[in-house]
């Protein structure tokens, strides 16, 4: 119950001024308040083979820095929870530096044990220039702030372990973070150049298929046009590494400007109806009117939408709708793609935003970066994003959602930050 009782007390007094502080406390009260001439705290090596001088008070350096203190008889004694008093070190044959303590004026020394939850962590003492023989209630208060002591130290050895494996694991992240970015800055790099020859390739089948080179076989002309369908979806998967790449690395500062949330959702929905008119889908607008500005990237932005709102087309059938709203809402924009489509099944919507997740593995259509891009976008602008399946209030379709604040900066620190935070 004691132990439990200075642990609890200790907590708060830790948290409040200090480990140091506390310790620092802890001699000078006991020196004062016994009328000793100074108290030291020792504690044990990390072979346990010696006592190294850990804080006192009211010893000079020159005694601290007298020699080792070695684990012998005596020191094994309060190492196994004994109390061991010396009246006349002049005269003791247990004191391993007789010398430098009639030096210090040292007369009579009291060693206690200071106990922890996870053993005796070493050795508080008590040095008087008079000769003194300790009574029995003095020694049992004294053990009682011996044991304070190292739970004190054993919270401080605590802490210093935890924040030395922060510190590694921060260290660790740092550098698979600092891989990782340049990783994806190479692929990046490694994408554009396969842009250019795979465009090059696409246009000469293009240019075989109108027939100018000759006439075709209904054969070689159904192998080319899935050649130019293949070479598109490897181009859209070439385009989302190279914006990830872009994203995460921060290179869009050339795209920053002050944007106006009217003239996105405009452009975006101009070019939703180029998407939505072909496949027969009726398109749905309900936009607030004055929208606030921010600083940000127009293009991301319209990237953003524009993704939302090809990939509800994917999975939406002729004759169904696709919902574009766009409000405040106290302090952020609110912006919601929602179509009637087939929906969203249960067990795949945690992976949805996830990089290179499809969730028709069969399906050739799409990257799988679409929405994993959004996400970056909507992250870098300081907002959030989720979908909903079926769409609240029905029995089918999805409604996508993200907001931003209507203060929002799009920071180019965005990936900076996450990885000095660990995230």
């Amino acid at each position: 119950m004691r132990k439990k009782l200075l642990y609890e007390i200790s907590k708060p007094v830790i948290a409040a001024v200090g480990v140091e502080n506390v310790l620092r406390a802890i001699v000078e009260s006991i020196a004062k308040g016994t009328g000793a001439k100074g108290c030291s705290l020792l504690i044990l090596s990390e072979d346990g083979s010696r006592l190294v001088h850990r804080i006192s008070y009211g010893i000079s350096g020159a005694y601290v820095g007298k020699g080792e203190i070695e684990i012998d008889a005596t020191v094994e004694k309060v190492l196994q929870g004994e109390a061991v008093s010396i009246p006349d070190v002049a005269d003791d044959p247990r004191v391993q530096y007789p010398e430098a303590a009639r030096r210090e004026g040292v007369v009579s020394v009291l060693s206690l044990p200071m106990r922890s939850s996870g053993g005796i962590m070493g050795v508080m003492r008590v040095y008087t220039a008079e000769r003194r023989d300790f009574s029995k209630d003095e020694v049992d208060f004294l053990d009682s702030i011996a044991e304070l002591s190292g739970l004190v130290l054993e919270k401080a050895e605590e802490r210093e372990r935890i924040a030395e494996e922060a510190d590694k694991a921060r260290e660790e992240l740092t550098r698979v973070s600092d891989e990782r970015e340049r990783f994806v800055y190479l692929m990046g790099m490694v994408a554009h150049d396969l842009k250019a020859p795979l465009a090059a390739v696409q246009s000469y089948i293009k240019v075989i298929l109108r027939g100018s080179t000759g006439p075709l076989t209904e054969k070689q002309e159904e192998w080319l046009n899935r050649s130019v369908k293949r070479i598109d979806g490897m181009l859209e998967l070439i385009s989302d590494i190279v914006d990830i790449s872009r994203l995460e690395t921060g290179h869009i500062a050339p795209e920053l400007t002050t944007v106006s949330w009217k003239q996105v959702l405009e452009n975006c929905i101009e070019v939703a109806r180029g998407l939505v008119e072909p496949e027969g889908i009726v398109l749905v607008e309900e936009i607030e009117p004055d929208l606030p500005e921010i600083f940000a990237s127009e293009v991301r932005l319209c990237q953003l939408i524009n993704n939302l709102i090809s990939n509800s087309v994917r999975y939406t059938p002729g004759g169904a709708r696709i919902f574009i709203r766009a409000g405040q809402e106290e302090d952020e924009i609110v912006v919601q793609i929602e179509d009637e489509g087939s929906g969203i099944e249960p067990e795949i919507m945690p992976n949805i935003f996830d990089d290179f997740f499809k969730g028709d593995r069969e399906s050739r259509e799409g990257t799988g970066l679409g929405l994993s891009i959004c996400k970056r976008i909507v992250e870098m602008h300081h907002g959030r994003i989720w979908a909903e399946s079926p769409a609240p209030g029905k029995d089918k379709g999805t409604r996508i959602t993200f907001t931003i604040p209507k203060g929002a900066i799009c920071d180019l620190t965005f990936w900076e930050k996450q990885k000095e935070d660990g995230s």
